[in-house]
């Protein structure tokens, strides 16, 4: 859905963005032209970034109407364990799980190997979705807050815009009386009576390309790429060289004579790791989307416990670092930030999934990200079986869909 130079110019301003922000993540809201203040101060307030402005585009071409996107991004591969987007902190304060309405991965800047596939792990890992297990890997019941203020909440319109909440740990951690509490079903609710099929999508990291799915799907990044098919005695040793070569890369990095630690402008970090991607979340209206995540700060931000003058954010020609950073982004992408805009929607190309099923099946172990609380249950990963080729961790453009049934722990 986007060119090569978009591809780099997006991984430029992540960098940039990631540097500034306070956890590397950020919010904005689409759409709306109304706030307090007048005049010029308060359009630009509402301008949205020139990442914002990418994204916004994005979902307009996919008639996304949700009014809130979160997003941040990584630049390196490394491996992720299975796990859905949360809002964090309502976890942490309240024990719900609060998940986003679509989920995105926009991939930018993608180092993929020609090497065969028998004499390289660097190959950059796919994107797995696992669309069948939703907001926990275990059993969760979900909640409904009815709102004083609102007659309407519970119309069959607001119930569609509102985001689900869900309470976790019901299978593992509850008594009797918690579950008549809650209206825990056990019929309904256990995910791990009978025979229980999944699916999950291996999709190639691909410069350009974007994934979108069920913002509550569990998803994950596994290094190696082939990471759930290894048996215990194969990830250990794999685990064992790959800390070998961190600890060689810390000396190299310490013995570098020109070492400058001033110099954090390493924008292509680890070129040989190098897998950089948006990802992006949208919240439906009347969620209030994830709390604690702030819109980006445009320019730097300043270290907790450190105050400044107000005139020390202003230039000697009366202009503040907040409008020259918004001059420079136009000179750099257009006065419309179109430079980073994505291909025309008539110029996207849907990618085919294959199902097929004749190939011979394997044990699959998924790794699940998180404590209990964030997991559903009590096991760090689940053991699956399922006919799945080697080589499609591995393929450098085909979508696969695998059928995965219970395998034995």
């Amino acid at each position: 859905v986007i060119d090569n130079e978009t591809c780099e110019r997006l991984h430029k301003l992540m960098l940039e963005h990631t540097k500034r922000s306070h956890d590397g993540s950020s919010l904005f809201y689409r759409g709306s032209d109304s706030s307090s203040g007048s005049g010029s101060e308060t359009k630009q307030k509402n301008m949205l970034t020139p990442i914002e402005t990418a994204i916004d585009q994005i979902l307009n071409f996919l008639n996304d109407t949700s009014p809130m996107v979160e997003y941040w991004s990584r630049s390196n591969y490394i491996n992720m364990d299975a796990h859905a987007d949360i809002d964090e902190n309502t976890l942490k304060e309240e024990g719900i799980l609060r998940c986003p309405r679509n989920a995105h991965v926009l991939y930018m800047q993608i180092n993929n190997s020609s090497t065969p596939i028998i004499e390289e792990q660097n190959r950059m890992g796919p994107t797995v979705v696992f669309p069948s297990r939703k907001v926990a890997w275990g059993s969760v019941s979900p909640r409904t807050i009815p709102s004083p203020s609102s007659a309407s909440y519970n119309s069959k319109v607001n119930i569609e815009e509102r985001v689900q909440e869900y309470i976790v740990d019901v299978e593992n951690y509850w008594d009797d009386e918690q579950k008549r509490q809650y209206g825990y079903n056990d019929h309904d609710n256990n995910q791990s009576s009978g025979k229980k099929m999944d699916e999950m999508a291996i999709v190639p990291a691909v410069n350009g390309r974007l994934l979108r799915f069920d913002g509550a799907a569990f998803h994950s990044v596994p290094k190696p790429p082939d990471r759930y098919l290894l048996s215990a005695d194969e990830l250990t040793a794999f685990l064992d060289k790959e800390s070998e070569d961190d600890c060689d890369d810390d000396e190299d990095f310490w013995d570098d004579d020109e070492y400058d630690d001033d110099d954090d402008d390493d924008d292509d970090d680890d070129v040989a790791n190098q897998r950089s991607v948006i990802l992006f979340n949208t919240w439906p209206e009347g969620s209030s989307g994830p709390r604690g995540v702030l819109p980006d700060v445009i320019v730097d931000a300043v270290p907790d416990g450190i105050s400044i003058e107000e005139d020390d954010d202003v230039d000697g020609n009366g202009t503040s670092k907040e409008d020259e950073q918004w001059q420079q982004w136009q000179d750099a992408h257009g006065e419309n930030f179109e430079l980073v805009g994505c291909n025309p929607f008539e110029e996207w190309t849907f990618v085919d999934v294959d199902q097929s099923s004749d190939h011979s099946s394997r044990d699959v172990t998924v790794p699940l990200m998180g404590n209990p609380s964030r997991r559903g249950c009590t096991e760090t990963k689940d053991a699956l079986k399922g006919n799945i080729a080697h080589d499609s961790f591995y393929d450098s453009h085909k979508v696969s869909l695998v059928t995965l049934e219970k395998g034995t722990d």
